[in-house]
Formats: structure tokens, sequence, C-alpha cells
């Protein structure tokens, strides 16, 4: 199969690629490298590319059969979602003894959740219409988030103490969360 790709060079140190919507391969690269050096760090990666353009087009397809999403539809999502999510988010909190700020709740393009230093939690509204146990595996990770900033291995196991099914659902997550992006339609 012929790979098309679009050369970036920028200010960075390392090479990258990254597997668009579309499917356009971008590669970014430290301003000065050859070429050649490019092309051949795109032939090693070929599997991984491959790989990144078959779950873009799954999520596509998963997308399409789930329907688009209108403004309406959105507005009743986020009206659900700031029902359940703060819920979740207390029960949890409670649970294990985590204290957090305010919770802000949007629709997002490409993060289900965030933590600030401050102590507030954002979380995307999508994730309501996704298992109980996804919301939940988002929930967790991001209240850990307040005894580590960071992902570190102590972040990770306070994670799997709470919520022992973490693993599976980040895994559903990454594996049909971009869907849920894809129906959100463009205005």
């Amino acid at each position: 199969m012929q790979l098309t790709y679009i050369i970036q060079k920028s200010r960075r140190r390392s090479m990258s690629i990254h597997v668009a919507d579309d499917k356009k391969v971008i590669v970014k690269v430290p301003h000065g490298t050859p070429t050649f050096v490019a092309e051949k760090f795109i032939m090693e990666k070929k599997d991984w590319i491959m790989k990144q353009m078959a779950k873009v087009e799954k999520q596509s397809e998963l997308a399409d059969s789930m329907g688009p999403l209108t403004e309406e539809d959105i507005k009743q999502i986020k009206k659900k979602a700031k029902e359940v999510i703060p819920q979740r988010v207390e029960h949890y909190a409670k649970l294990v003894g985590i204290s957090y700020n305010r919770i802000f709740i949007r629709l997002q393009k490409s993060r289900w959740g965030s933590c600030s230093v401050d102590g507030n939690l954002n979380f995307n509204c999508l994730l309501v219409l996704m298992p109980p146990e996804v919301l939940d595996s988002v929930v967790v990770h991001e209240l850990c988030h307040r005894r580590h900033m960071n992902h570190s291995r102590e972040f990770y196991d306070e994670v799997l103490r709470i919520f022992p099914d973490y693993k599976r659902c980040d895994k559903w997550l990454k594996q049909n969360g971009g869907a849920y992006f894809k129906r959100v339609v463009e205005n």
C-alpha cells in the first residue's frame, strides 16, 4: 500500500508521527533533519501507522453507526452530565478521602478529563453516553491526580487500588472514544 504523508519541520528535538482523523499522516521532525532520515523513520513505523489508520477507520464506522449528535443532543447530554458526573465524583471522593475544588463539564474536542493544580476537575460531557464503568474510570483517574499530579507508577497503583477494572475501561476508551468525538456535528 502506498503511504502518503506530510513532513513538518519544527523546533523540536525528536521525530513523531500522528495519524489524523482524515487519515493524513503527519510526521514532525526537527529543523535540519534530512528527508531520507524522516523517510527511514516512517518506514520503520509503517506497521504502527497502518494500525492507527485501521483504528481511525473503525472509529469512523462506529461513529456513523451511532449517528451524529446535533446541537440539541449536546444540550441534553450536558444537562444529564451535570447531574450524573458530580454524583460519581462525590461517591469516589468520599470513598477514598480525596478532596477537590470545583467540577466543570464541557464538550471537549480531545480530552475526557483533567485536573488542575487548584483541584478543579474538568470532564467531557460525552462520558455520559458511555458505559457507566468507563465514566467512573475517568472520574477515578482525575481524582487520583489530586494526590499525584503525574502519571507515575504510584499514580496508577492508586487508580488500580480504587478502581481495579481501570485497565479494561481505559482500553475500551482508547479503542472507542474517538468515535464519540466524531459524532459531534460542527456548526
